[in-house]
């Protein structure tokens, strides 16, 4: 019998399909590949051990720096001012005579002043000698007395006016502003030179909140930080404190004394912005402190950490936050000496887990 041609094709191919067959027979009756599966290794964290600090945040407030005595300079009457001998940023000593006006005018009021008083006298004179003669009454010579003195007053008035044309330096300093120039005509009492004490110190001056002020005292220690120098940090005390609130604001002054040795080949200018932060009273008692990084969640007041146990396993603990102040975190309860908690690598741990401690 005669075979088509499909039919020897599917023949001959016949063998080498039950081979392929055979061959994945084989392979899938073979031995199992081995368990390639692993004990995971501990996770890997750094601990820090709690710390113990002042159971108060530090009071921190901005303040302006200054030289703790800063005496405006001004001349008691008006006039044209003749010279000034002082520009801003120049020293000068105590007693230096800095600006005057022209005494022209103060000078004749002195004048017509001693004039008078002069006149007033020769009067009072003359009038005593026409008392003793009976010639006028008591009444008319004490009107002379009162005229004499009264004449002896508007002169000793127009003296000190004269003395007044001129400014002196008050203390050994610094010109820290000169407001008007040579020529200028000049109100009494309008300033002309700000003068700074170097005497006096330098200090920042601050506003504090009620609810600051009143754990604050004179004598708390204190570091201030200004701007322009955001690495240097100046101790310092406060050495004056407002014992009512200022009526525009509502704060209460405070001056804290910066300590000159501190820095001496640094120049602090007045006007400088800083912030000073100042040790409040209570300072007896403590709390316990964590780094900011151990806090691994939190809502308001209340935080989770992770606590190391002494079988290097973790264990999940609620704490409430009193404050927080810098990179650290005051607790509400303390915690006990020498606990151990996870400062890096906490965001990842389960409660329970084992851990690898590296230093």
């Amino acid at each position: 019998m005669k075979r088509s041609p499909l039919f020897l094709q599917m023949h001959k191919s016949a063998p080498a399909a039950l081979a392929l067959c055979a061959v994945l027979a084989l392979a899938a009756c073979g031995p199992a590949k081995p368990d390639t599966t692993q004990v995971a290794e501990a996770r890997r964290v750094k601990t820090t051990t709690v710390e113990q600090g002042p159971a108060s945040a530090d009071i921190e407030v901005p303040g302006v720096g200054a030289f703790r005595d800063e005496t405006r300079l001004s001349f008691k009457v008006g006039g044209v001012i003749e010279r000034i001998t002082v520009r801003e940023g120049d020293t000068v000593k105590a007693g230096q005579k800095l600006a005057w006006l022209d005494k022209q005018e103060v000078n004749a009021a002195v004048a017509q002043a001693q004039a008078a008083h002069d006149k007033a006298l020769r009067d009072l004179q003359r009038g005593e000698q026409l008392r003793k003669e009976e010639v006028i009454s008591k009444v008319q010579l004490q009107n002379l007395n009162t005229a004499a003195q009264l004449s002896r007053a508007q002169l000793t008035q127009a003296q000190f006016a004269s003395a007044t044309a001129e400014v002196s330096a008050t203390a050994d300093g610094v010109v820290l502003k000169r407001f008007a120039q040579v020529g200028e005509v000049v109100a009494p009492g309008q300033p002309v030179l700000l003068l700074g004490s170097r005497s006096s110190g330098f200090v920042l001056k601050a506003s504090l909140a009620d609810r600051q002020a009143v754990h604050i005292a004179v004598g708390n220690s204190a570091e201030v930080v200004f701007d322009a120098l955001p690495g240097t940090r100046w101790p310092g005390k406060v050495i004056e404190q407002s014992q009512a609130a200022d009526p525009a604001t509502g704060t209460y002054g405070v001056l804290v004394q910066l300590d000159p040795q501190a820095h001496p080949g640094l120049n602090l200018l007045s006007g400088m912005q800083g912030r000073a932060r100042i040790q409040p009273n209570n300072t007896n008692s403590t709390r316990s402190y964590v780094p900011i990084e151990a806090v691994v969640e939190g809502n308001n007041k209340n935080a989770w950490m992770y606590v190391l146990q002494a079988d290097n396993t973790v264990k999940r603990q609620a704490v409430q936050i009193a404050f927080v102040a810098g990179a650290r975190v005051a607790l509400q309860e303390p915690l006990p000496e020498g606990t151990k908690v996870v400062s890096t690598g906490a965001p990842y741990l389960q409660d329970g887990e084992t851990v690898q401690v590296v230093e």
